[in-house]
């Protein structure tokens, strides 16, 4: 073999070790949590004959786990490499519930036997482009049922702004935050009036002669 194919040769050798031993620099990942504000309501505590409901099923779809999600379309979502939130957001969605059903409206907390339940499925959590800017979205689905009957069910969406530097994942998670408890207060306001309305119309009916 003469000079020149042996430094072939060994340049061939060389480049996959170079590969297999140089060091990618690492993934610098960064952890947020939905900015978090104390809702302005005074609380409307419950009495002990108050509507009853069990926080039943929490659960959400199978892409919004930890890392943050984004979409530029309706059809088409991605997730950031370095951007997670620090729990599931089925997590967040639970504790803005219920602080909103059973801290600030009249609603007596259950943990078992029967009565209505409100289960929920969280169907997006997202960060969403537009050519407008960026917003953050919470959608999810409802139903509270009893033993026999569903007695309100439906879709809710909230959209908020990202404001400020939209490109601050700061600012996005503030948005997400205000986006979540928008749509915890609407849910627990329809839930609040259907219960009410159930517990009247059986009094009504118990009354009757």
């Amino acid at each position: 073999m003469n000079t020149a194919k042996a430094l072939w040769f060994a340049v061939l050798l060389a480049v996959p070790g170079c590969a297999l031993t140089s060091k990618a620099e690492p993934l610098a990942v960064r952890y947020f949590t939905p900015g978090w504000q104390a809702s302005s309501r005074a609380p409307d505590r419950a009495s002990a004959d108050g509507p009853r409901l069990r926080l039943g099923r929490i659960s959400s779809s199978s892409h919004l786990r930890n890392r943050i999600v984004y979409r530029s379309s309706d059809v088409e979502v991605a997730m950031y490499e370095d951007r997670r939130w620090t729990e599931k957001p089925e997590e967040y969605v639970r504790r803005a519930l219920a602080r909103a059903l059973f801290e600030e409206r009249p609603l007596v907390q259950a943990v078992s036997g029967g009565g209505p339940a409100l289960d929920v499925e969280l169907l997006a959590f997202d960060e969403v482009h537009s050519n407008g800017g960026r917003a953050a979205r919470v959608a999810l689905h409802y139903a509270v049922q009893d033993d026999r009957t569903v007695l309100d069910t439906r879709s809710m969406t909230v959209d908020v702004e990202v404001r400020g530097d939209v490109e601050d994942p700061e600012n996005m998670a503030a948005a997400m935050g205000a986006a979540l408890h928008e749509i915890a207060e609407r849910l627990a306001s329809l839930v609040a009036s259907r219960l009410t309305a159930a517990g009247a119309g059986d009094a009504r009916a118990s009354a009757s002669p």
